[in-house]
């Protein structure tokens, strides 16, 4: 007698996975369905498609949206409308998080469109994406600096603006974390006794960030390698500053 119980099972086991092939192969025309059909629509105008784009942010539906600025950006790139769609395409690929490409939307308005209106907004946004990519004191600060950059040039376009205050510490935060960031490098070479490396890092970052929170922890470990390198006159003067500009600095870790 012959066993079909092998065979149905395989037979069953198929059919799943052609039944589940066939849905996910539903579900990626479904996600792209939007996207091919606006590309096969090439009768649209450039209003049109600003007019979509616009109608989409409105919505919240951001990822609609820059779908329509991007083909518009690509269709018409001498459209009036061009500048306008650049700027909402960068804020619609914020919105979504996709943030390489939010950069580069920022960065391609501010070239190509240096004269608009936009452009303080624009910077002030590009620096609100970098602030948020900042990474820990301990790590690369890249993305640190160029957040200042985007907030400094703001600051340059914009200084009437109500946004002046909130921008203005936002840069001394990130100015700290800078900071911060010298005085882990620093440490690490007081570890491992580079203390002459210590001491011009140390100073360096003084000279550079000598208003920001972290300023006594920078002073504190210069104080730490002169005394390491046998410099105790100095080192004493740089504990006597220490106590003088920051009496309340008990040298805690932050």
């Amino acid at each position: 007698m012959i066993d079909f119980s092998g065979w149905l099972y395989y037979g069953f086991g198929m059919r799943r996975m052609r039944i589940l092939l066939a849905l996910g192969m539903a579900l990626v025309l479904l996600l792209s369905g939007c996207s091919e059909k606006l590309a096969r629509q090439t009768n649209l105008t450039d209003a049109d498609l600003f007019a979509r784009g616009q109608k989409n942010v409105e919505r919240k539906k951001y990822g609609n949206a820059a779908e329509a600025f991007q083909v518009l950006l690509e269709r018409f790139p001498a459209s009036p409308f061009a500048g306008r769609a650049q700027f909402l395409l960068a804020v619609s690929r914020m919105e979504t998080r996709e943030n390489i490409e939010a950069e580069v939307a920022f960065d391609d308005f501010l070239r190509l469109y240096p004269a608009d209106p936009r452009v303080p907004e624009a910077l002030y946004l590009k620096g609100k994406l970098l602030s948020r990519q900042v990474q820990i004191p301990e790590r690369d600060q890249s993305k640190t600096r160029d957040a200042i950059k985007a907030y400094s040039l703001f600051l340059e376009k914009a200084p009437g603006s109500p946004l002046v205050p909130e921008v203005a510490a936002k840069i001394r935060d990130l100015r700290n974390r800078l900071a911060l960031h010298e005085a882990d490098v620093t440490r690490h070479y007081i570890r491992r006794k580079l203390y002459e490396s210590a001491e011009v890092r140390s100073r360096r970052a003084l000279a550079e960030y000598p208003d920001v929170p972290a300023t006594p922890e920078l002073l504190s470990l210069l104080a730490q390698a002169l005394e390491k390198e046998g410099k105790t006159e100095a080192s004493v003067q740089a504990r006597r500053s220490l106590a003088e500009k920051f009496p309340g600095y008990g040298g805690k870790k932050r």
